[in-house]
């Protein structure tokens, strides 16, 4: 299997703290880390290109070739 991509490895870091905001946020609310984690994503969603408003209603896509992501959609 080849190495994991920059870009999936961004991706799969992006998804694994929207996960954990989300479980931050509903199964035990944690004030603090909800906005540390969020200011992650924030950062972090923003270094891949996606555009305000993406990022503040967390509707992040991609483009795969199998397992591969390919390229953010960011419009």
């Amino acid at each position: 299997m080849p190495r994991p991509s920059e870009l999936d490895k961004q991706w799969q870091e992006l998804m694994s703290l929207c996960a954990k905001e989300k479980e931050f946020r509903t199964d035990h609310p944690h004030p603090k880390l909800v906005r540390l984690v969020s200011k992650q994503i924030d950062e972090l969603a923003a270094a891949m290109g996606f555009s305000h408003g993406q990022i503040r209603t967390r509707e992040f896509r991609a483009v795969r070739d199998g397992e591969r992501i390919i390229r953010a959609i960011t419009e």
